[in-house]
Parts: C-alpha cells; structure tokens; sequence
C-alpha cells in the first residue's frame, strides 16, 4: 500500500483532511517513472539514467525506451508492457514518457511527464 498522490504528484488529501491509501500500480509504475537515478540517497542505483541518456545531444531514444520498458516491469503486479514511447524536447528539457501495461486485473494507459531542468 501507498500514500494516494494526486495528478500532479502531491499528497491526495480527502475533503475531511485525511490522507487515503491506495494500492495503485498505476501509481506504482509512475513513482518508479519519475525517480532520476542516484537521486534517492538509500539506494543510489534506483532511477532512470535521465541525465546520462536522455539529456544528451542525440538521445538514443529506442535504448531509453527499453530501460522504461524494465523499469515498468520491476512493479510485481505488471505481466505485460506493451507501447513505450518516450518524447524529448531539448528546448524546454522536458519529457513525456507514454506506456501501455497490463496486470492480472487491468491494462493501464498512461502518461509520464518528467521536468529535466537542473535546478541548484
């Protein structure tokens, strides 16, 4: 179980205040997503090479796609991932990540966004 978070990646609170748990694997599927490697300081191998293949003059996008595609497929509940496809503008150093991937139960179709600007 996790803590529901709202689209925007925030906590989700009830109108009466409360937070809600949630056993979503679409959640599961986008914290994973969103998580640059080296950045959570209990396991430093976790993440996306964002910074070493994605933010790069020339991205190979189908070597990127394919770590997604893993990525996704670490999250017990996947069976399947179908369509991956992972957009970059380098312009605004954003990213959009789109994916297909079915459970037992249900087939999830969703969309990551993924803000690459360094901020320090």
């Amino acid at each position: 179980m996790d803590i529901l978070l709202d689209r925007s990646g925030d906590l989700f609170v009830g109108g009466n205040g409360d937070i809600t748990l949630s056993d979503s694997v679409a959640q599961k599927i986008k914290i994973r997503l969103k998580w640059f490697e080296a950045e959570w300081r209990w396991n430093r191998d976790e993440g996306l090479p964002y910074t070493e293949s994605l933010l790069v003059k020339n991205p190979d996008t189908d070597y990127f796609e394919g770590v997604v595609r893993e990525k996704i497929f670490e999250v017990d509940e996947v069976t399947d991932v179908g369509e991956v496809s992972v957009t970059f503008d380098a312009a605004t150093r954003k990213a959009k990540i789109r994916f297909v991937a079915s459970t037992d139960y249900e087939t999830i179709k969703e969309e990551v966004d993924i803000n690459c600007q360094i901020t320090e």
